[in-house]
C-alpha cells in the first residue's frame, strides 16, 4: 500500500484518468495540456522488454530501442505490468508537439513505479529519471515532488519524439497510463485537493512534531536518570519515528532522509516494523524488572528477542538480494502474528500478578493494538472491498494508537521514578534511623566501657590494693598467728577479686543476651548459697521467658542487684525459707527475692547493707526496687524493670 500516502494529488490524478476511460481500459497517454498548445502526434506505441539478471543496470540503451518494433498492443502492455512486472522493462513512445509560441513546462504522471526514464528526442537527447526508489530530479517543482511526477519543457514549435521506460523490481506499484499536465491544470488538480491534503499535512506534521517532543523529552531524561528502560524507550519511539518518516517524508517536501536514499524505503521497511517489537520487549524487561522477578518469564522473552533481531536481518538480506515484497509481506504477516500471540500470552502471564506497573503497559499495548486493527480494516475496506469511508490517511488510527501508546508508557515512567523516589526516601530514613540506633549503641557502649573501667577502678583497684598492704604485713610480721590472720585476709580477698571479675567478664559476653541465661546464673548462684547454708529454697520462673531481650548494661544491674540480695538474705536473714520469682509481661519484668527470717526496720542502720547500692543501680535502668521488712515478719525485695 506504499502509493497511498506518497503525493496528496494522486488521488485527483488517478480520477482524472479513470473518467478517460474507453471501453473500460484507461486511455494510454491523457493529455490534460491541450489547452496550453500541446499536440499528441501519432498513436502511442509500446514495447516489452526482458531485464537483463543484474536489476541496477540500465534495460536498454535508448539508442538501442530507437530501432525497435514498439507493437504490444495496449490492453496485453498494461495487463502484463499490473500483473507481474518484475523482470521486464516496459516503454512506451508518442510523438509530442508544442504549437504555441512560448517555452511549454509540462508535467508527466507515471503512476507508481520503482524506476521511471524519460527521454525527449528531438534536436537534442534529453533525459530526466525519477520513480520511487530515486531522487526527485532537483528541477522538479513543490507540486511534482509531492505527486511524484517528472519535469518536462518544450521550445515554441518544438515537436519530439517521447519514450517512456518503467521498471518494476518490487511488487508496491500502481500504473493505469501515463498523463500530462501544464501548470495551469496542475495548480487547478491541486486546489481543488487543497483542504483534505493540507488537514492531512498538519495532521502528519503534528504526529511528527508530537514523536520528535517525546523524542527530545526521553532522551533528556536518560541523560539525568541514566535507566535501561529510557534508553530502550528512546529507541522504540526512534524507530516508530523513522517507519512514519520513511511513509509521510514525500508529503513535507523536504529531503530529510528517505528522500535522499529512497531504497531506505524497501531495504529497511519491515525492519522498521520488527526493530521496534524487539525494542519493545527489552522497554518492558527493564520497566517491570522481569530478568528479577519473574525470571522464568525473562528466559523466555529472550528467545523471542533474538527471533526478531535474526528475522529482522534476514529481511534486509532478503531484499536487498531479491527485492520480492510480495514474499516480504507474507512472511511478515506470518511473524507479526506469532509475535501478537505470544505477547497476549505474556500479558495474560504478567496481569496476574496486578501490580501498577504492569497495568500501564497493558492499556498502552491494547490502545496501539487497537489503532493497529482500526487501521488495517479501513485499508481494506477502502483498498480491497472499495468502500468510501472518507477518510484520507489510512495511518491515522495506528498512528493515534501510538501517540497513546506513548503517552501511557510515558506515564508508566513517570510513575515508576515517584515510587523510586519514595523508596529511596524510604530507605534513607530506614538509614538515618540505622544511624541513630547505632549512635545510641555507641552511646551506650561507651557508658558500658566507663562503667567497667569504673568498677575495675573502684572494686578491683581496691581489692589489689589491700592485696598489696595485706601482703606487706605478712611479710614484717612478727608472730606466726597475725601471718596466718592476714593470709587469710588476702584469700578471701581474692576470691572476692576472681568473683568480681567473673561478674564482670559475665555481663559483656554477648552470648548471655537472654534474660533465660541470666536467671540461670542467678539460679547457681542462689542454689550453691542456699544449700551451703542449709535454707529451704524454692525458684519460680515464669515459661518462656527467653523472649525477653535485656540492654547489656540492663543484664549487669540485675544481676547484682538480685545477688546482693541473695547475700543479704544468707548473711543476715538468719531464714530457713527463701523464695525467688521471676514473672514479666508485654510492659515489666518483676523480680522477687523474699525469706522467713528476722528482717529489719527499712530506713534504720540496715540500710547500710547494700540497700543503698542497689536502688541506685535500678535509677540507673529507670526501674523500681521495692523494700517490705518489719522484724521478725522477713523481707521481700521486688525489682520491677521497664521493657519499652
Amino acid at each position: 500500500m506504499r502509493f497511498i500516502p506518497a503525493a496528496f494529488l494522486w488521488l485527483l490524478l488517478s480520477s482524472s484518468l479513470v473518467r478517460a476511460q474507453q471501453a473500460g481500459v484507461p486511455a494510454p497517454l491523457t493529455n490534460f495540456a491541450a489547452a496550453s498548445g500541446l499536440v499528441v502526434t501519432g498513436t502511442v506505441t509500446c514495447f516489452i522488454d526482458s531485464l537483463p539478471r543484474s536489476r541496477g543496470g540500465t534495460a536498454q540503451d535508448i539508442a538501442t530501442v530507437r530501432d525497435k518494433s514498439f507493437s504490444v498492443p495496449w490492453p496485453r502492455f498494461l495487463d502484463q505490468i499490473n500483473r507481474a512486472p518484475r523482470g521486464y522493462a516496459f516503454w512506451m513512445q508518442a510523438g509530442l508537439r508544442n504549437s504555441s509560441d512560448s517555452i511549454l513546462e509540462l508535467s508527466i504522471a507515471y503512476g507508481q513505479t520503482d524506476f521511471a526514464d524519460v527521454w525527449i528526442l528531438g534536436a537534442a537527447v534529453r533525459h530526466i529519471g525519477g520513480g520511487w526508489l530515486r531522487v526527485e530530479p532537483a528541477q522538479a517543482t513543490y507540486l511534482e515532488r509531492q505527486s511524484q511526477l517528472l519535469p518536462l519543457r518544450l521550445g515554441p514549435h518544438e515537436t519530439v519524439r517521447l519514450v517512456v521506460r518503467l521498471r518494476e523490481f518490487t511488487d508496491n506499484y500502481n500504473f493505469t497510463g501515463l498523463a500530462l499536465y501544464d501548470r495551469a491544470t496542475l495548480g487547478a488538480a491541486a486546489l481543488q485537493t487543497i483542504k483534505t491534503d493540507n488537514a492531512n499535512l498538519i495532521v502528519q506534521m503534528l504526529f511528527e512534531g508530537f514523536l520528535i517532543c517525546q523524542l527530545l523529552y526521553v532522551l533528556s531524561q536518560w541523560l539525568i536518570i541514566r535507566r535501561r528502560e529510557y534508553l530502550y524507550y528512546l529507541f522504540y519511539i526512534t524507530l516508530i519515528w523513522l517507519y512514519f518518516l520513511s511513509k509521510q517524508e514525500q508529503l513535507f517536501g523536504m529531503d530529510i532522509l528517505f528522500t535522499r536514499w529512497p531504497p531506505l524505503r524497501v531495504y529497511i521497511g519491515k525492519s522498521l516494523l520488527i526493530l521496534p517489537y524487539f525494542v519493545y520487549f527489552r522497554f518492558v524487561r527493564s520497566f517491570l524488572e522481569i530478568p528479577r522477578d519473574y525470571p522464568r518469564l525473562n528466559r523466555w522473552i529472550i528467545v523471542m528477542e533474538r527471533f526478531l533481531l535474526a528475522y529482522a536481518l534476514f529481511d534486509v538480506l532478503f531484499m536487498l538480494f531479491t527485492l520480492n515484497s510480495g514474499v516480504q509481506i507474507r512472511l511478515y504477516s506470518i511473524v507479526f502474528a506469532i509475535v501478537f500471540l505470544v505477547t497476549i500470552g505474556f500479558i495474560v502471564y504478567l496481569i496476574r500478578y496486578r501490580q501498577p506497573l504492569i497495568y500501564f503497559i497493558l492499556t498502552g499495548s491494547l490502545l496501539v493494538a487497537t489503532g493497529h486493527i482500526l487501521g488495517l480494516t479501513t485499508s481494506y475496506l477502502q483498498y480491497v472491498r472499495h468502500i468510501d469511508l472518507g477518510i484520507p490517511d489510512i495511518f491515522i488510527f495506528p498512528q493515534a494508537g501510538i501517540m497513546l501508546e506513548v503517552l501511557c508508557f510515558t506515564a508508566g515512567l513517570s510513575y515508576k521514578n515517584r515510587k523510586i523516589e519514595k523508596e529511596k526516601i524510604a530507605g534513607q530514613e530506614r538509614l538515618i534511623e540505622q544511624l541513630k540506633a547505632n549512635e545510641l549503641l555507641q552511646t551506650r557502649m561507651q557508658h558500658i566501657r566507663n562503667k567497667i573501667a569504673q568498677d575495675l577502678h573502684d572494686d578491683i583497684g581496691s581489692t589489689l590494693s589491700s592485696i598489696s598492704i595485706l601482703s606487706d604485713l605478712a611479710i614484717r610480721g612478727n608472730s606466726g598467728s597475725q601471718s596466718l590472720e592476714t593470709m587469710n585476709e588476702i584469700k578471701d580477698s581474692s576470691l572476692l577479686l576472681m568473683e568480681r571479675m567473673d561478674d564482670i567478664v559475665w555481663s559483656i559476653n554477648p552470648r548471655n543476651d537472654s534474660l533465660e541465661n541470666l536467671l540461670m546464673r542467678v539460679r547457681h548462684f542462689a542454689t550453691t548459697l542456699f544449700e551451703a547454708k542449709g535454707i529451704d529454697y524454692t525458684i519460680d520462673i515464669q515459661q518462656h521467658v527467653d523472649q525477653v531481650r535485656l540492654p547489656i548494661e540492663y543484664r549487669q544491674h540485675i544481676y547484682l542487684i538480685l545477688k546482693e540480695a541473695i547475700n543479704n538474705l544468707v548473711k543476715y536473714a538468719q531464714a530457713s525459707q527463701a523464695v525467688i520469682e521471676v514473672s514479666f509481661d508485654q510492659q515489666h519484668l518483676l523480680l522477687c527475692v523474699r525469706d522467713n527470717g528476722c528482717g529489719f526496720v527499712v530506713g534504720g542502720s540496715a540500710r547500710g547493707n547494700g540497700v543503698t547500692g542497689m536502688q541506685r543501680r535500678a535509677e540507673l535502668m529507670n526501674a523500681r526496687v521495692a523494700i517490705a521488712s518489719s522484724p521478725g515478719q522477713g523481707t521481700a525485695i521486688r525489682l520491677q524493670v521497664g521493657l519499652g
